[in-house]
């Protein structure tokens, strides 16, 4: 009997800490997996953009024409962050990778979404009305960024930040009469040519590359019309290498480039294609942007010498606290800014000239 009782508190026992063992290895679990959420969601928060948010704000969404470039990469992470620090839920982001039916996806997803503010720049200015009529028809209000929303006269469908950009290209122009003025390039012209690389189908880069020919050619009055060559590209590096690469081909009686681009992308590809042609030593190249510019300007030797540099933070910064106000005080942005006879305001973005004398002050952290 004895035994017997031995042997049953024995079983108890054992039963007892089998129990134990379990509970706690549930403990141990749910622990484990608790913590694996919390850092989950920490990874999250972070991938967003480091705010937090707010769970109960307004929803916002930037459908973008190419968030591979690096000036778009600046201005989305800036448009997240500021919103997010004045109590948006979040900002969603699109990117059409230069598709006109991503970019239709695009905006159909943000409707579905019912976003409170859609801010779009489109790889086609052809898609303006359809995307402001369907905006309309949903009740949501769309603002452009970077590339206007325009009708076929060129007139403003929505509020829009752009960039100044004849005067821009002026300052340009300026900067490579300048250059080939304090190198002496003026004194013969026969194996010296002006390339001036274009985006036609984009409004807000047109005049960039317009006010760069205006104002070189005002200031070089004795420079030949047919020497300046135009070529278009739709704003990629690669696309910028083809076109430069063709030309220079095209011309081999040339020695002497002068390249102007209305944008970063443009420039860096015309420079590796003078670098692969041999003749990029005696070339000169200006950009637009200062994202990929200081990169060269921190080499023993390029020839991409000089962009106008807008900065994409504030870029970003301006059109987040833009859509809040909207959201928040109803003020429609930029209406400050409506010009006689338009109906919607057009924010003028600056910029400065900068090259390696004086990239390092004028962008501060952002040349790093």
């Amino acid at each position: 009997m004895k035994k017997k009782m031995i042997t049953a508190l024995l079983t108890l026992a054992m039963a007892g800490s089998m129990v134990m063992g379990a509970f706690a290895a549930e403990e141990t679990s749910e622990a484990a997996t608790e913590a694996a959420t919390e850092a989950a969601a920490e990874e999250e928060s972070e991938a967003s953009g480091g705010e937090e948010g707010s769970e109960e704000g307004p929803t916002l969404a930037f459908i973008c024409k190419d968030l591979s470039q690096e000036w778009f990469v600046g201005t989305s992470n800036a448009m997240l962050e500021t919103a997010k620090a004045r109590g948006a839920k979040d900002v969603i982001m699109y990117d059409c990778a230069m598709s006109p039916d991503k970019y239709m996806t695009a905006l159909d997803t943000a409707i579905s979404q019912n976003v409170d503010v859609l801010i779009v720049c489109p790889p086609d200015q052809n898609l303006s009305q359809v995307t402001v009529d369907r905006c309309a028809e949903a009740g949501i209000k769309v603002m452009a960024d970077d590339d206007g929303l325009i009708d076929e006269n060129g007139m403003h469908l929505a509020p829009a930040l752009e960039l100044d950009a004849y005067k821009v290209g002026e300052g340009i122009g300026e900067y490579l009469a300048n250059y080939v003025k304090d190198n002496g390039i003026n004194e013969d012209y026969t194996e010296v040519g002006y390339l001036c690389m274009t985006m036609s189908e984009v409004s807000s880069c047109v005049p960039r590359s317009t006010g760069a020919v205006d104002k070189f050619t005002e200031l070089m009055g004795d420079f030949p019309e047919d020497k300046i060559i135009e070529a278009d590209y739709d704003g990629t590096s690669d696309e910028g290498f083809n076109v430069a690469a063709a030309t220079i081909t095209a011309h081999p009686e040339i020695k002497t480039w002068l390249v102007t681009a209305p944008n970063d992308e443009g420039a860096q590809g015309a420079t590796r294609a003078l670098e692969q042609a041999g003749v990029d030593q005696d070339a000169i190249v200006i950009g637009v942007g200062g994202y990929l510019a200081k990169d060269e300007f921190k080499k023993d030797y390029s020839c991409f010498k000089a962009t106008a540099y807008i900065d994409p933070v504030l870029d970003g910064q301006l059109a987040a606290d833009a859509a809040m106000d909207w959201i928040e005080n109803g003020t429609v942005p930029y209406s400050d800014y409506i010009e006689e006879g338009g109906e919607y305001g057009v924010y003028p973005f600056s910029a400065t000239m900068i090259d390696a004398s004086n990239y390092e002050e004028v962008m501060g952290d952002a040349a790093n």
